[in-house]
């Protein structure tokens, strides 16, 4: 039996708890093996649901039975677009996998409303594990290297410089700056010895001042906006 109708067969077994599952909208079979494989030497378990159409993961997600969705940033821009969309809807995170960084592929999917990116040539156990345990805290796992193509578009001029009608204050433009960064909760509670609980009240009014459901849109509005251009 080859392993690849073992890791099928492994996979399949057994029905997700209510809202752990993991769903795995992958359209290459190489790369959703994969990362199933991957997934399920990862401790806790997890149930892992493998799928090749990412235009009809939606339905499955309204199960309630998953708590993450995997896609591929190749996927089509719409098929994304509404994916994402609708998994914000059902309380479904989004993870997405990058087949690499560059001007083009950032200025593709930064916009998207996903709760965190991966790039495939970072793609470790231990990566994967740390990535899902940020999304479980509510961080934004977001690679160094598409941080660094997001502010290289700032500084040359990629967003436009305006009279910013949000008013952040001086600490939440720091939170916002270190979001930017990439840096967890955590990780910036630490950088201004505070609670997580105020940064998370700091990550929350940016937010909303910048109208975003999620610490990705904020990134790039703010981006856009030129809040993140200097430095």
């Amino acid at each position: 039996m080859s392993d690849l109708v073992m890791l099928k067969e492994s996979t399949a077994v057994g029905a997700p708890s209510a809202g752990r599952g993991v769903l795995v909208a992958l359209s290459s079979e190489v790369i959703r093996w994969g990362v199933c494989n991957m997934l399920e030497r990862l401790d806790p378990p997890r149930h892992i649901e493998p799928h090749d159409d990412v235009a009809s993961a939606s339905d499955i997600l309204r199960s309630g039975l998953y708590s993450l969705v995997i896609v591929d940033a190749t996927d089509g821009e719409d098929v994304l677009l509404q994916l994402t969309e609708n998994a914000g809807r059902l309380g479904v995170k989004v993870l997405v996998l990058l087949a690499r960084v560059d001007a083009s592929a950032v200025e593709r999917i930064a916009a998207l409303p996903a709760d965190g990116f991966l790039v495939q040539s970072d793609l470790t156990l231990e990566c994967m594990n740390e990535t899902l345990e940020r999304l479980d805290r509510g961080d934004l796992p977001i690679p160094a290297t598409m941080v660094r193509q997001l502010m290289a578009r700032a500084r040359s001029g990629g967003a436009r410089a305006f009279q910013a009608q949000v008013r952040l204050t001086p600490r939440e433009h720091d939170v916002l700056h270190l979001m930017g960064e990439g840096l967890s909760n955590k990780q910036i509670a630490r950088r201004f010895g505070i609670s997580v609980h105020g940064v998370k009240r700091h990550v929350t009014n940016v937010l909303a001042k910048l109208n975003c459901p999620n610490r990705t849109q904020a990134v790039s509005i703010a981006l856009k906006q030129g809040l993140l251009a200097s430095g």
